[in-house]
């Protein structure tokens, strides 16, 4: 017969076999969890060069308007007086390298101003409705047109005037005798037709 020790020494011996198969099922347990909470949280990453580039340009246009001057007066004894255009806009697009900028240049490209007057050409800040960006600054002091490229804008950057009929460098010409005292004599009645070519620089840079 089984003793009352024995059945006690068995039952001891059984609780410390359930333990142990207890704390082996839950460290099992806790260690799968863990490894599926570790393959849940894994983040896998991959990566490719981006190329960004931009060009140097630039372009011009004009609003096309047409350009007619005439010398002439209504009153006796009066010499024919200086007359002005203003119709002509000069658009630009422009982007230039850090620390460079360009200019817009004018000159008569086919014709020449009649003997005994002279023809100058003046340029206006861009307009800013529509433009943006480093848009320059005209020369203070109206060119007198030749065959020979002459600054009307300096200091022009990356920027933008706008494509409005209206946007843009406004243009004045003004037309008119040279000298009255001593050339005037050399005025001829006639019509003549001139081009005038602007340009816009490539950037100091180059």
């Amino acid at each position: 017969m089984v003793t009352l020790l024995q059945l006690l020494i068995l039952l001891h011996l059984l609780n410390n076999f359930i333990m142990k198969k207890l704390r082996l099922i839950f460290f099992m347990l806790v260690g799968s969890l863990l490894l599926t909470t570790n393959a849940w949280t894994q983040v896998w990453t991959a990566g490719d060069n981006v190329t960004l580039q931009i060009q140097d340009f630039c372009l011009i246009e004009t609003n096309y308007a047409p350009v007619s001057l005439s010398l002439i007066t209504s009153i006796a004894g009066e010499a024919v007086a200086s007359t002005s255009n203003s119709d002509l806009f000069v658009k630009i697009s422009s982007i230039v390298p850090g620390g460079t900028n360009r200019e817009i240049t004018a000159r008569i490209s086919s014709g020449s101003v009649p003997t005994g007057t002279s023809l100058t050409l003046g340029s206006a800040p861009c307009t800013t409705t529509n433009s943006g960006g480093v848009l320059g600054t005209p020369v203070a002091t109206p060119i007198i047109l030749s065959a020979i490229d002459q600054d009307l804008v300096t200091g022009i950057a990356t920027c933008y005037t706008g494509t409005g009929y209206n946007d843009g460098y406004q243009m004045t010409f003004t037309w008119g005798p040279d000298n009255p005292a001593t050339n005037y004599g050399l005025i001829e009645s006639d019509t003549y037709n001139i081009i005038v070519v602007f340009t816009i620089t490539a950037h100091d840079g180059n």
